[in-house]
């Protein structure tokens, strides 16, 4: 079924949502959105025109002719009931997605942890190549300034999300899959349910299926990559990974051996796919990362501030250790904003043995996204458990002040990791230090 000319997006503000708005408004599409609360997304697609919502306006529905929604979206949503009423079409997000790009060439790129990376880099280094490529990034790329690239080549680049099991929903002619760590446990239902659900996407792949060394067998031919040696010099990084047979030496900024294998993965489906390995690795180098990636601000040779992504126990412990080796002499302070009551419960002894890695934490109330307050879950269940000084705080407020004993042992480095809003945090954390660096 083909999406109408005038389009609702329920939603808009999420990272996979505000690409898809992209998407349709670059086709011409009358595109108007909801979102719960403003954010750097919604005021990027505001200031392309597109209006947005931030209560109900069930009136938009009744002049729109089909809705794209994320799964967040509850049942009694008041914009609901013009859609029952009029019989209007709806897409889930990950059917739109599926729907989108059902007649390109589809490079999906799925796994716990990875994903939004190497989607930046696979795009970035077909962009840099002449592919002209459309692609969907979980996070926005600095190289484009965006989650969505508008290409009109062959090839669509699309970050295959495992909630809500959209990933499934693709049929990809190649794909790279990073980890099948257990994760949104409240779809699947157990690890092994997360492992069956990546050999089901590993079935739908048509082509070739990158993975990672560490990925167990999912029932099909891979190729494989590992990282044999990474090293990192401050901000300067060598990595040697082997593929099928070849070996290959790479220098780039981006620090981190997550980040280094996300970048072997691109580099080996792409070289696979018959891409010179020279100019792959002319075009890396000028890949500029994605925001709340390890997104580093170096204030001076004592301070620096990290903004991160990180909302899984395996991805704080890679970011504390990411930054252990490039920074060995100074103190970490971790400021961590759980994502989700379920993976909290799930993962609190891991959240808090890959936190005691850095020298202090700072822990946040639980972002809840899409769930329902769970009052016996919080943030204690984590603080508990940690090995190191920590400072629970009842609220997302930053107190420069009563973090002063953590901070004044110079050099020290504050990093602030989570999935939800905790990012609102950073500037003006960032700001303290150069006030004290007057």
């Amino acid at each position: 079924m083909a999406f109408p000319s005038k389009l609702r997006l329920w939603g808009i503000g999420g990272v996979g949502m505000s690409a898809l708005a992209h998407h349709f408004h670059r086709l011409g599409h009358e595109v108007t959105g909801y979102d719960r609360e403003a954010s750097p997304l919604t005021d990027r697609l505001r200031s392309k025109g597109i209006p947005i919502d931030f209560s109900p306006a069930p009136w938009r529905v009744e002049e729109a002719q089909g809705v794209v929604y994320t799964p967040a979206i509850p049942a009694d949503f008041p914009e609901w009931e013009p859609v029952r009423r009029l019989k209007q079409p709806t897409w889930r997000r990950g059917q739109a997605l599926a729907q989108v790009v059902a007649d390109r060439e589809v490079l999906a790129v799925a796994g716990a942890h990875g994903k939004t990376t190497t989607t930046a880099i696979v795009a970035w280094l077909l962009q840099a190549l002449g592919a002209q490529p459309l692609a969907f990034i979980g996070g926005v790329a600095r190289n484009f300034d965006s989650t969505y690239v508008g290409g009109d080549g062959p090839w669509a680049v699309v970050e295959a999300d495992e909630y809500d099991r959209a990933m499934l929903l693709l049929s990809p002619a190649h794909a790279i899959i990073q980890s099948v760590d257990p994760d949104h446990l409240e779809v699947y239902g157990s690890p092994e349910g997360v492992l069956q659900a990546y050999r089901q996407f590993a079935a739908q792949v048509k082509g070739l299926c990158v993975a990672a060394q560490s990925v167990p067998d999912l029932g099909r031919p891979l190729l494989r990559y590992t990282l044999e040696t990474y090293q990192a010099r401050g901000r300067e990084v060598e990595f040697v990974y082997r593929s099928e047979g070849r070996r290959r030496t790479v220098v780039w900024t981006q620090i981190g051996r997550h980040f280094a294998e996300n970048a072997a993965a691109a580099l080996s489906l792409l070289e696979a796919l018959g891409w010179d390995f020279s100019r792959l690795q002319e075009a890396l180098a000028s890949f500029a990362g994605v925001e709340r990636r390890l997104e580093l601000y170096e204030l001076s040779e004592e301070y620096f501030v990290v903004s991160d992504y990180a909302h899984h126990p395996v991805e704080v412990r890679r970011t504390i250790q990411a930054l252990r080796e490039s920074f060995p002499t100074h103190r970490i302070v971790v400021a961590f904003q759980p994502h989700l009551y379920s993976r909290t419960a799930f993962f609190a002894k891991d959240f808090a043995q890959a936190l005691s890695l850095a020298d202090a934490v700072v822990l946040f109330p639980i972002y809840a996204a899409r769930e329902s307050s769970t009052p016996a879950v919080t943030s204690k269940l984590i603080f508990q458990h940690l090995k190191v000084p920590a400072q629970e705080h009842l609220s997302l407020t930053l107190d420069m002040e009563a973090l002063s004993a953590y901070l004044n042992k110079k050099p020290v480095g504050l990093v602030f990791l989570g999935a939800g809003d905790i990012y609102r945090l950073v500037p003006e954390a960032v700001a303290y230090f150069r006030d004290w660096l007057v």
